[in-house]
């Protein structure tokens, strides 16, 4: 049976919507969009159906349903939560995703049908529709926050899955089943430059398989409103993460330089001396060092040392938390940790799209 799904986040920080129109377009295939809008009434119609019938459902079981007919009664309770989720958005612009395929369905499980519509419980495996999109989504956060200036965080508006039957039916499975500080976001409109850099950018990091992780840490960092220990450490370990899968990358090229003289054969293999000799004795900041030296050859002394220190503050204080160190929440360093993820990121992905 074909399904349908859709996701959406408000856009806090970074970026704001293009100046000139009510929709961009980011990355579409053939089963897949990604839109930036400033309105995602329409878009998310089926969610706020989905939502409503859930609730509907919990009021029936409590007795608190009213005796309005169905459909009117899923509209009323779907125009409140449009107008949840407007106060939840405010005037950010929000990433809608919109994905459909074909599943299997076990129709003969409990379900019934109501005025046109086809209520089921556990038809489908919901989490596993949003397990297989996920990589695309985490993709795809990571680049729109980095087409922006700055800090770029992720509100979730909701998400829903829906079927749609041969005959046209709408099908809806339910599962029966029982911080302290204020950061300051600044944002730009998206250009079109900036819609064909974040549909390549997408396109770059999906086919980058090493960045997998990155990808899903960046993604538990961007959630706004979470836990600022959590959205710290999800930062560091991306950026650590990134560090080490560049150091692999560029390591006999950062190398390459001190063995230029002469002999090529003997110069491989004292290389792959050095190499065999250091492959498990450098430390993560040695590789910093070098990772920093290949992807930014003409940054000044004073950049490289400001970098750095910085990379040095941040292993520090992720030490002292590791070893049970008291801590203030607020005083996290979370805008240095992402302001480097950010910029090491970057360059990472730029030399493998050139």
């Amino acid at each position: 049976m074909k399904y349908y799904y859709k996701a959406a986040w408000a856009v806090i920080g970074g970026i704001s919507s293009p100046s000139d129109v009510e929709r961009a377009v980011l990355v579409s295939g053939t089963d897949f969009t990604f839109s930036l809008v400033r309105n995602a009434e329409v878009d998310l119609t089926e969610i706020d159906n989905n939502q409503a019938i859930a609730r509907l459902l919990v009021k029936s079981i409590v007795g608190q349903r009213g005796s309005a007919p169905f459909r009117d009664a899923i509209a009323i309770e779907a125009s409140e939560i449009k107008e949840e989720r407007k106060q939840k958005a405010e005037s950010n612009p929000i990433l809608v995703y919109e994905a459909e395929g074909d599943l299997p369905v076990q129709m003969d499980r409990h379900h019934r049908e109501q005025d046109g519509i086809i209520i089921g419980f556990d038809l489908i495996d919901k989490a596993e529709v949003r397990q297989l999109h996920k990589p695309k989504i985490e993709a795809m956060k990571m680049a729109v926050a980095f087409e922006g200036g700055s800090t770029s965080r992720f509100t979730e508006l909701g998400d829903g899955i829906h079927l749609v039957t041969d005959d046209g039916k709408s099908v809806f499975s339910f599962t029966a089943s029982a911080s302290g500080r204020t950061t300051v976001f600044t944002s730009n409109p998206l250009s079109d430059q900036g819609v064909q850099n974040v549909g390549n950018r997408y396109h770059t990091l999906l086919s980058m398989d090493d960045l997998t992780s990155v990808e899903r840490l960046f993604s538990q960092m961007a959630v706004q409103g979470a836990d600022q220990l959590k959205t710290f450490l999800s930062g560091w370990a991306a950026l650590e993460i990134l560090i080490a899968k560049a150091f692999k990358r560029y390591e006999q090229e950062f190398l390459s330089p001190f063995t230029q003289i002469g002999q090529e054969s003997m110069r491989e293999r004292f290389l792959a001396r050095i190499k065999d000799v250091m492959k498990d004795k450098y430390r993560l900041s040695d590789k910093f060092v070098a990772v920093s030296a290949v992807l930014f050859r003409d940054a000044s002394r004073e950049d490289f040392q400001r970098d750095y220190q910085t990379f040095r503050d941040l292993k520090e204080r992720r030490d002292s938390i590791s070893h049970g160190d008291p801590f203030e929440e607020n005083s996290l360093p979370i805008q240095q940790v992402d302001a480097l993820l950010r910029k090491y990121c970057l360059a990472y992905i730029a030399t493998q799209s050139t």
